[in-house]
């Protein structure tokens, strides 16, 4: 399994209108592009973390979801909450990398 964590700020008013374009992108990745999962959370300090799950690197590479914006197979609602995602973005603070992770480990405190 491959996992991917999203980090970026987002604009104040406009976290709202972020979550439910997250929640339009996510939903068609699972249906229709092979995703097993996602997750939005919001940190303390206002941080977005996003969470995408994928079976393998291959399927994911191929819904990377900027590169996605222009494709005209992609569904508009899709294309546009894209869109709106970036917009979202609050440019003025840090932006930050994806982050990978090709298979997960269950950690637990067992003392």
């Amino acid at each position: 399994m491959l996992a991917v964590i999203y980090r970026s700020y987002v604009k104040k008013e406009l976290e709202d209108i972020y979550q439910s374009s997250w929640e339009i992108i996510a939903k068609y990745f699972i249906k229709e592009r092979g995703a097993i999962g996602s997750c939005l959370h919001r940190t303390d300090d206002g941080c977005w973390l996003a969470y995408s799950r994928w079976p393998n690197k291959e399927v994911r590479e191929k819904s990377k979801i900027y590169e996605l914006l222009n494709n005209p197979t992609i569904p508009a609602n899709v294309r546009n909450a894209i869109k709106t995602i970036k917009e979202c973005k609050d440019h003025n603070k840090e932006e930050f990398k994806e982050i990978c992770f090709n298979e997960f480990l269950i950690c637990s405190n067992l003392s």
